[in-house]
């Protein structure tokens, strides 16, 4: 009886070590969702970036002295019109070009691991994605922008990673692992 007992305590604390490192939306550890509960989506940032629910898209900035933010929304897919990943693209720049001043795009680098072997761009949800930047200048500051567009039945979903340009080196390794977290519901 002791001896049950004794198990049974032991089974419980186990189980009670186990639950308690787990979080109920699936966030890996050091992340937190930001999306909402009726999103179809779950989008982690680390638990460091300060949560940002003040217009209605699930986004997240860096720190008070640095707003590096990151946000994931969705948009209807046009048939016929805006309807793949490189028209989604095409559409996109163009409209940016039309209003952000001094806009162009930025070729992606070529990133290459420690074998020299190029490592891919960051993935959402297993989904084929398309990464590209660009950047502008806002009032006197220069600004550096990266979205990773995939689809979803009838939507585009849109990671967008927003910097001042000094800044926008910094997150990398975050960013990349922001968008490789992302899941669908």
């Amino acid at each position: 009886m002791k001896r049950s007992l004794i198990s049974l305590i032991c089974l419980m604390a186990s189980l009670v070590l186990i639950l308690s490192g787990c979080s109920k939306d699936g966030a890996p550890d050091g992340y937190k969702n930001v999306a909402n509960e009726n999103d179809a989506f779950y989008f982690y940032v680390p638990t460091t970036w300060v949560s940002n629910t003040s217009g209605g898209t699930a986004s997240a900035y860096y720190s008070s002295d640095d707003y590096s933010n990151v946000s994931f929304t969705c948009m209807v897919i046009d048939p016929g019109k805006t309807d793949t990943l490189e028209t989604y693209k095409t559409t996109a720049l163009e409209e940016f070009a039309a209003v952000l001043p001094e806009f162009k795009e930025i070729a992606r680098e070529e990133k290459l691991d420690e074998n020299g072997v190029k490592v891919p761009d960051p993935v959402i949800a297993d989904k084929e994605t398309l990464v590209f930047e660009y950047e502008c200048k806002l009032g006197e500051d220069h600004y550096k922008y990266m979205q990773a567009v995939t689809m979803k039945d009838n939507f585009f979903y849109i990671f967008t990673y927003t910097s001042l340009a000094d800044n926008y080196d910094k997150h990398t390794a975050e960013i990349e692992n922001i968008i490789s977290n992302i899941k669908f519901k």
